[in-house]
């Protein structure tokens, strides 16, 4: 991505549990938004999505040189009669120059690379240059075009793939609300649906809800688990405990412990069980943990990550203060002059922990992470 908030180029190749590591306002976040601000810019449009973040002033970087356009593009892969097809897509948005529209989109593209029956390449896609589209004709300057191409079997695939990131900044203020019950398959943005959720995991995926509840307990010794609980039509959480076998309502539960929950809720949750999710992004997961049970919860990241491709933003040294962590898995993300600085661990990191004489957690608490030089 180019010029997007605080970014002003960065490129990041994903591990199956990518770690975003670094202190707070380093911008995190930022790079994590840019993927929700695809997803939300495909499900309305451009416009809605920089609106949503309070325009296009506060979307584009701010720099001493005049900025007027950011870029965000993804490589990744669909499936395709069984067999993965990489994918090329992005796009720039931009000021519009006669000022009739809050943006417009510069560039859209889209590449599908198939392998045919004889084992030629096919490339199924388009390009789109200010509202122009090469063989098809033109559309609106400020929408996108791949919501329309997806009635493409293959692209079809691609804009699903990109719809069904999922992102999650856990509210327990949020959480502790009753709601409607949905019989929802997916927890919200702040956490909400999690009884939901948690009902739709014990009807249907009895398995994965044992596990949620496994993990639970090794977070919080006296906890049995936590389920949905009903009043009426209405729906919410209770966390039994081994006292008794006690259940607790929402109120009385602890805000560490609803947020391990919901952190636990988001990564085996049906939509992910399922396959329909490809991706799970989640801010700060060890939000008000106990450092002892920082360990049960990196283990917890491990398992979902055999199943979706899971993105955490953290600026916790007890996380990854154990030595099976992959130093491949791990950006470092700091803050320079007001630019945020994405890369690899610097080398000597990576031996260090490579050769078990420290561990991740013990170099960021001594100040002595880095990212890469040109990372």
């Amino acid at each position: 991505m180019k010029d997007y908030k605080s970014i002003a180029s960065c490129e990041v190749a994903f591990t199956p549990l990518l770690v975003l590591l670094g202190p707070n306002g380093a911008g995190k976040s930022n790079f994590v938004d840019a993927l929700l601000f695809v997803a939300d810019a495909l499900g309305s449009t451009p416009a809605d999505a920089v609106a949503k973040r309070g325009g296009l002033s506060e979307v584009l970087r701010r720099g001493p040189e005049a900025i007027d356009e950011f870029t965000i593009e993804l490589e990744f892969a669909v499936e395709v009669d069984g067999e993965p097809a990489p994918v090329e897509y992005g796009f720039t948005l931009g000021r519009d120059i006669t000022e009739h529209r809050s943006l417009v989109v510069r560039r859209e593209y889209c590449l599908v690379r198939l392998t045919g029956n004889e084992g030629e390449i096919q490339r199924p896609g388009f390009n789109v240059e200010s509202g122009h589209i090469a063989g098809v004709g033109g559309i609106e300057p400020d929408r996108l075009f791949l919501p329309l191409a997806a009635t493409h079997s293959e692209l079809s695939k691609v804009y699903h793939s990109l719809r069904s990131m999922l992102f999650h900044h856990l509210d327990t203020d949020r959480m502790r609300q009753i709601e409607p019950d949905r019989r929802g398959t997916q927890l919200g943005y702040s956490g909400e649906r999690l009884g939901s959720v948690l009902g739709h995991l014990a009807r249907n995926h009895p398995t994965f809800k044992n596990r949620v509840d496994d993990y639970l307990k090794a977070i919080v010794p006296e906890a049995v688990g936590v389920n949905q609980r009903l009043i009426d039509t209405y729906s919410t959480v209770e966390l039994r405990t081994r006292s008794g076998e006690r259940s607790f309502g929402p109120e009385a539960i602890s805000e560490g412990t609803l947020h391990a929950a919901g952190v636990l809720a988001a990564l085996f949750q049906p939509a992910v069980l399922d396959g329909q999710a490809t991706l799970v992004a989640i801010e700060e997961p060890e939000t008000a943990l106990h450092p002892a049970a920082a360990g049960t919860l990196f283990d917890a990241l491990t398992e979902a990550s055999e199943r979706v491709q899971v993105v955490i933003t953290t600026q916790s040294a007890d996380l990854l203060d154990r030595d099976d962590v992959d130093p491949a898995s791990v950006r470092v993300v700091t803050m320079t002059d007001g630019i945020t600085v994405i890369g690899e661990i610097d080398e000597v990191s990576r031996r260090l922990v490579r050769d078990k004489r420290t561990t991740l957690g013990e170099l960021m608490r001594g100040g002595q992470l880095q990212p890469e030089a040109g990372g």
